[in-house]
This record gives C-alpha cells, structure tokens and sequence, in this order.
C-alpha cells in the first residue's frame, strides 16, 4: 500500500529518493517522509501531505545513502510525527504492510521502559529491532522478525553502517535495483527504472544488505540464499508529458495501445497458450476471483466463459472467499485477477484454494508479482504502467484476457475465428470511443452536481455497470450504484425523481429493449437518463440521451462501452475541483487486509 524507496552509491541519495516517491505516489500520499545519512548521522525529514511538501523541506540535505516512504495510512492519522521513517536508537525505518501484533510488541517494550512517540504499528517495529540489537543488525532484524505477525516490507538504516540498506520481505512487495556503483531498493522497479534495468525480487521470508556493490541474501535463520537477476521491462508510461496534467487521463488514451499489446503478445506466445489448453483440461469448475475493478473485470469473464465454452462458472469477492468455506477441490480452477499482483486479500484467497488442490491462474499487469508466484499459469497484460489510482486500461487489457483464453479454448470453431478477427481490430474500436471525449465532458458539466448517479444494464451490460459505477464514485466522490436493470423496479425506484441521473449500458442484442423498458420507468419518475448503446434503432430512445457506440461484437463491447464511462468519471472529478490520480482515502496496490 505504502511506497518504499532506498539508495545507496555516488548520486545525491535525496534527489533519487525523491523522484523514486513521486513515481511511488499512488501507492499512498497522505504523508512522506526520508532518512539520509549525512557523513556523521542519520537526519530525517518527515512531514503530512504529498511528496513535493517533503522535497521543498529536504532541500540541501547530503548524503550518498538513504531511505524513503509515501504513506497510505492503516495504523494512525496522516500527520508529521506517524509519517515515515520511524525511528529508535541507532535505527531508522520505512515500512509497507501490517503488522498485527503490533500492541503486544508495544506493550512488552514498554514494560522495558520503550517510550513510544506514534500511533502506528510501524514504530513498534523499529523499536523492537533496536531492542534486540547487539552489533548485528541482520541477527537483530531476524530475531524481530520472527515476533511479528502480519505482512511486511523493510528498508532499514543503522548509524554503525552508514554504507548500507538492510531489507526484509513477507508478504508485501519489495524489489532491488542492481547499478554500475550503486544500487537501489523499492515497492516497484519503477521507481529506478530511469537508472537501471537489472532487478532481484525478493521473495518472501528474505533478509538482505544492500551497498554500492551489490545485494546479500538471506533467510531469517541467516542462512545464505542465492537470487536470480531480472530484466525489467518498464517503459516511460509512468511519467507525464508536458500537454497532459492527468495520470488517468492519459491512461484512458493508451487503451488502444494496452489491447493492440495484449493481443498480440498472447497469440505469439505459444509456451502460454499449451499451458492454458493443459490446465483447463484437467478442471472441470472455474471460479474467477478480484477485488474493485479486478472482481468487475470477473463479471466480464463469467460472461465470456459462459457463452462461449459453457463451463460452470462463478465470481467471488477474494476479500469474502476465504470466510466462507468455499467449495474448492482438485477440479476447479482459480483464476485470480489483481492488476498489481500484490492485492493482499487475492492472495490469501489464491493461497486457500492452492491448500485445496485447485488449479491456479493468474491474470495479471506485473509479470513478477507476489501472485504470480502461486500460479501454474500467469497470464500478463500488457496494460504497461498504471499509476492513476482508477483503474482503465489495465481493466480492458483483463477483460481482453478472458476472450483471449476463451477464443484459444474454441480454436478452430466459427465463432472463434470470427472473434479473433474482431481482437484484432479492438484497437481500433477503442479509438473511436474516445472520441467521445468532449461529450462526457460536456455530460460532466451539465451532471456534476448531482448527488446520485444509478448505472443500470442486463448480462453482460450489468457487469459493465458495475465497472462505471465504481469509477464514478472514486474519483468524483458522488454517490453511486450499479444493478441489473431488471432490480430497478425492486427497490431503487424509490430513489429516482428529477434530481437522479440513471446511466444505461444497451450493447446485447437479446436484453436491449428490457434495459429501455426500465428507462421509460424513470423519465416517466422525471429522472434523467444517458443511454449508451451501439443499436441504430435504439437512438431515437424516448426522453435520453443516446450515445451511439462503434460496434463490435456482442462480447467485445466491453471497450468502446467502458471507455466513454472512464471519460465521464475523469471529466466529473475535474469539474468537481477533485485530482482523479489521487482520490481520498484510496491507494492503487491493496497490499494489506
């Protein structure tokens, strides 16, 4: 959830730091903070709000090594004094994750006379690493460890060695740049991806030292572990150009580039495609789990799995799967979808149903990510990087995925063929959607004031729906449900009468006139009504406003319906005075339950 960010080598440690955590941002924003070593001590700057406050109060500072941290708040308000790098004695540190038995470690070293100046669990750390310290820190580190329960990464400085980052992982993502000279440590490769393209992922229950020179592994019985070096393969998606202000903005418009790349790298990968035809032979149940966008992203899929290849299918909730003694076994198969890879509550679940003898798969945006790790077969969008906290391309590039598969499993057939050729032209559909953009800035102005917003649609329209919803209610703060357009006359058309706005999604042909039937039910209520199909008959639809889609196939509607959706959730936060890369309360990458 947090960003982490450390340096150690010939650069000024703070500049690199600093550009590390603004990359690291949608990680968490409420609070930054970094510890350098000077020549003589550590010095730490800590202080509330984004990371450009941090930079203006850390100017000046020298050092050639250092750690780093933007804040997603679990444990404690956002504030200067629970900002990271907490600190104790000798020690410094920066942590992601949670650690659950935190009060039981404060409790113990307060009865020794720890004093403690935060209200997070990330003190309790710190100060129980400086209680078992002895001279060496990676035996201190270890036998703290081994205390904690809960998720966990460390970047952390001791004043004996001021040429050194040590680290640990369990359970939350942290990454090791290897440079000519120097090296770095992060949550994501992106953070040092301008300075270097070598990376060790560190697993989880490792421990190491970081110099100038390179990394030492171990495990926390300090045993000696070998790691493997990785080519990463991060582009300049993670930075903004000069005539473009908006993470999400700009990732909407990369959505032909996302499907085209997507497409294209799995029908080349032959390797893949025999791993996919291998395990879905062996399992005869298909269960897709995600969180947010990812589990919306499962709505699409069910629907795709179903029509396509009839198999028996179901979505569930990873945060809810685990609670709920579901029925998994040797025949089923897990497909996990998680963007980041490192959603804490999606691999919980992907560990459960592994423990039951399921089969997994894994669909997701960062090829060596905690998930992939429990996959038999990791299934990689190539959405490139993502850094608004809403998602857009990475959730097109996940419905892709799951007609990909489907189309693979039907190889050979007509509807398959026919479906292969419309993949290929996707790029192109999803092109002419986004030039939908002055209207749903145009529907943003007319519409930013309302107070609730209903997206309604059947089958594959209502997962869609659920999708718009979401977008809408996290970047602009507005009120908002998704529901079946059959559920409109059960309940929520109580809601509805000139002050509500109802979004209708009409792009299947067996269920369109159902959906416009439940519309004339609210313009008859006096509710207003945007109604997006790609049916010509359906455009002179009675008392809406018609947005009349590119078509496509029945189930590749999935992009030129969502993106116009994106497009109004980004233009009613800007009208709203909201930064849509940034909404309250919310990080991009879920690492903690």
């Amino acid at each position: 959830m947090c960003g982490i960010v450390g340096y150690i080598g010939k650069r000024k440690a703070v500049d690199v730091i600093i550009d590390g955590l603004k990359i690291l941002e949608y990680r968490g924003y409420d609070s930054a903070g970094l510890s350098v070593f000077d020549g003589k001590k550590i010095v730490t700057v800590k202080k509330k709000g984004f990371v450009g406050e941090l930079e203006k109060n850390a100017e000046g500072l020298q050092g050639f090594c250092g750690i780093g941290h933007t804040r997603w708040a679990t444990h404690g308000a956002p504030s200067d004094s629970n900002s990271h790098p907490h600190l104790s004695g000798k020690f410094a540190l920066v942590h992601n994750g949670i650690i659950e038995n935190f009060d039981d470690i404060k409790r113990q070293l307060k009865e020794k006379g720890k004093r403690f100046l935060t209200d997070t669990d990330s003190e309790a750390a710190v100060r129980l690493i400086d209680d078992m310290y002895e001279g060496d820190v990676l035996k201190a580190v270890c036998g703290a460890v081994k205390k904690m329960k809960g998720s966990f990464a460390f970047a952390i400085l001791c004043k004996d060695f001021p040429d050194k980052v040590f680290v640990v992982k369990k359970q939350s993502p942290l990454v090791v740049g290897l440079g000519e000279g120097e090296c770095f440590v992060a949550s994501d490769c992106m953070a040092f991806s301008k300075y270097t393209d070598k990376a060790v992922y560190l697993k989880d229950n490792e421990v190491g030292v970081v110099d100038k020179d390179g990394l030492s592994l171990f495990d926390f019985n300090l045993n000696k572990k070998n790691f493997r070096t990785e080519k990463t393969d991060i582009g300049d998606d993670y930075r903004l150009s000069e005539n473009c202000s908006s993470f999400m903005y700009k990732e909407i418009f990369e959505s032909p580039k996302a499907l085209q790349y997507t497409a294209a790298d799995f029908f080349a990968d032959t390797a893949t495609q025999k791993q996919v035809i291998d395990i879905f032979s062996k399992h005869d149940k298909v269960i897709m789990l995600g969180c947010g966008t990812a589990y919306n992203a499962c709505l699409v899929g069910k629907n795709v799995f179903e029509k396509m290849l009839d198999v028996d299918c179901e979505t569930e909730l990873a945060s809810e799967f685990r609670y709920k003694n579901p029925k998994v076994n040797s025949n089923t198969l897990v497909i996990a979808v998680s963007q980041s890879g490192e959603t804490a509550d999606t691999i919980a679940a992907v560990k459960l149903a592994k423990a039951k003898g399921a089969g997994i798969a894994v669909i997701t945006n960062v090829r060596h990510s905690s998930l992939t790790r429990f996959a038999d077969v990791v299934l990689h969008t190539k959405a490139g990087a993502e850094v608004a906290v809403a998602a857009t391309k990475s959730y097109l590039t996940q419905t892709l995925m799951f007609l990909l598969v489907a189309t693979l499993l039907r190889e050979g057939s007509k509807v398959s063929e026919e479906i292969k050729k419309q993949i290929l032209k996707l790029p192109q559909t999803a092109e002419q959607a986004l030039k939908f953009d002055a209207l749903m800035q145009k529907y943003a102005k007319k519409h930013c004031q309302k107070q609730s917003v209903f997206f309604i649609g059947r089958g594959m329209d209502y997962a869609l729906a659920a999708e718009g919803t979401l977008k809408l209610k996290e970047v602009s703060y507005i009120h908002s449900e998704g529901f079946a357009a059959g559920e409109l006359k059960h309940g929520t058309l109580a809601l509805i009468d000139k002050n509500a706005l109802v979004i209708a999604i009409a792009t299947q042909r067996n269920v369109a006139e159902k959906t416009v039937n439940a519309l004339h039910e609210v313009t008859a209520r006096g509710g207003k009504v945007i109604l997006l199909t790609c049916f010509e008959k359906l455009k002179d639809t009675k008392g809406a406003e018609v947005i009349l889609l590119p078509q496509t196939g029945g189930l590749l509607m999935t992009a030129p319906a969502i993106i116009p959706l994106q497009l109004f959730a980004y233009h009613m936060s800007v009208e709203r005075g909201i930064n849509p890369d940034k909404p309250r309360n919310l990080a991009k990458s879920v690492t903690v339950e």
